[in-house]
């Protein structure tokens, strides 16, 4: 029987097929049973799920936003992560499981979207490789179990991407980005990158149309999709934001105030302080944890190769030419160098550029110092990369998670919710997960501000309770206790959890 070559779209099909078998483990990896505590993060997007799955306003809460402490949470986050979380409250309740099977759907479709995305750029094999590489990165892996809007809004933004991959725009591809555009900023605010990066991508077409006309070209700016894109973007926004999911409270003061603190230092102080965890953020999309000397070594390796190779291929990029999807990432690359909150999912919407610029300067390295064939080199670095993470990957296999919250945690909710009024105020510092588990009015102290302020205020909401748990800011709130109010009751009412009386 004679030999059948391999054509592209028999090479195309057998990658489709190998992703899917790579899809599966994904709904292994990292799934975390019993209640989550993990942070008051969940606990505001599950609220806002809850809310929105009973048919409530999505901003409604028993969490208080305190005005003094612009650094804790806003009132409340976007309503495009809770509104896919939705369904899966609605039927599972506050079960974490469910959520991390979400989660895990996600990852599934990024795992396709890269590959889709990386497809119109390279061949199917190296595609297929780094789409691996990146979904099975620690850092991916690690958000699966994390009820946290990152991985969705790198889903629409990778939808975005590959949408606006094209040489020709019709309406209907136009409000397809449109719609990414908007989801993506209804997912994570930070995602208003996008219309930004096609303002400056529609800036620059009217300066080339500027010096190749020698004059300005008003056609520059009518024709251009950019405008289109923007222009719906942001309308589509606007009405999401101010009619569909309508709150008296807004976000941006919040973030208004947050980003002037951190402008205060000045901006070169700021970018200074901030560049050597960028440069770690980079790293860490090739990290894993690891438990040997050999394993780190590899990993170690790995990281500053990926680091190197990633700047050289961003510089091999935009000097051959230029795209939006580069605009963007230098917006998202600015944002980390400003931003102050040193945390690299923040930068997780860069990652399928990062992996792509490592393909750019590979290109150039590999013919430099091997005869292999770059689609084998491809798979090569892919397996050594996943060896290096093996255990960790293997780890995250354990279903022997620790159910939480534990039984301390469910008695001490269950005596808030016998024992405190709905009309009384607790003051905590996770007021938002106290909230979701007893629906309890809660507040969180300002520690930017003296402790005086924190008492004018809480005295102003005639705060009744203040509920110490462990070591979370005890040292703060025994001092408030000792230094401005002298409580009236107080009980153990779990271990580790102490409640005081204030009036």
């Amino acid at each position: 029987m004679p030999h059948m070559p391999i054509t592209n779209k028999n090479e195309r099909i057998l990658c489709l097929a190998l992703l899917l078998l790579f899809a599966i483990p994904l709904f292994l990896l990292n799934i975390q049973h019993g209640q989550s505590l993990g942070g008051d993060d969940y606990a505001q997007y599950i609220k806002e799920a809850q809310n929105i799955a009973s048919g409530a306003p999505y901003y409604q809460s028993n969490y208080l936003f305190n005005a003094y402490n612009n650094c804790y949470s806003p009132p409340q986050y976007p309503p495009g992560y809770p509104l896919m979380l939705a369904p899966v409250v609605k039927v599972w309740g506050l079960a974490i499981a469910p959520m991390c099977y979400f989660n895990s759907a996600i990852a599934a479709c990024l795992l396709f979207c890269f590959f889709i995305y990386f497809r119109k750029q390279m061949g199917s094999i190296a595609a297929m490789c780094l789409a691996v590489a990146i979904t099975y990165s620690g850092c991916m892996i690690n958000l699966k179990h994390e009820i946290l809007s990152d991985a969705a809004s790198l889903l629409f933004v990778m939808l975005y991407l590959i949408a606006r991959d094209s040489k020709t725009f019709s309406w209907q591809r136009i409000a397809l980005l449109s719609v990414f555009a908007a989801m993506a900023i209804l997912v994570r605010t930070q995602a208003v990158l996008l219309p930004a990066a096609e303002l400056i991508w529609l800036l620059l077409t009217v300066l080339k149309e500027r010096i190749k006309q020698q004059r300005f070209h008003l056609p520059a700016i009518y024709k251009s999709p950019s405008l289109y894109i923007v222009a719906g973007c942001l309308l589509l926004t606007g009405i999401l934001n101010r009619i569909i999911f309508y709150r008296p409270e807004t976000a941006a003061g919040f973030y208004v105030d947050f980003l002037k603190i951190t402008l205060q230092k000045g901006l070169l102080t700021v970018v200074r302080d901030n560049i050597n965890f960028f440069v770690e953020a980079i790293g860490l999309f090739f990290h894993y944890e690891t438990d040997n000397s050999i394993r780190t070594a590899m990993v170690t390796v790995i990281q500053s190769f990926g680091l190197v190779c990633c700047i050289l291929g961003f510089v091999l990029t935009v000097s051959r030419r230029l795209r939006t999807d580069d605009i963007f990432f230098v917006l998202v690359c600015g944002l980390m160098l400003y931003y102050p909150i040193h945390d690299s999912r923040y930068f997780l919407t860069g990652i399928a550029l990062v992996y792509y610029y490592c393909y750019v300067a590979l290109r150039r390295i590999v013919p430099l110092v091997t005869t292999i064939k770059p689609q084998y080199a491809a798979v090569g670095l892919t397996v050594l990369y996943l060896m290096a993470g093996g255990r960790y990957l293997r780890s995250t296999m354990n279903s022997d998670k620790t159910l939480v919250p534990a039984q301390r945690d469910e008695q001490a909710f269950r005596y808030i919710k016998q024992h405190v009024s709905d009309s009384d105020l607790i003051i905590c510092a996770r007021p938002r997960m106290l909230t979701l588990y007893t629906n309890k009015r809660c507040v969180i102290h300002a520690w930017q501000h003296p402790m005086e302020t924190n008492k004018r205020v809480f005295d102003s909401m005639q705060a009744k309770y203040l509920l110490i748990v462990d070591d979370i800011a005890a040292n703060y709130y025994h001092a408030y206790l000792n230094s401005y109010e002298h409580a009236t009751d107080s009980t153990l009412i779990a271990a580790g959890y102490m409640l005081y009386k204030l009036r």
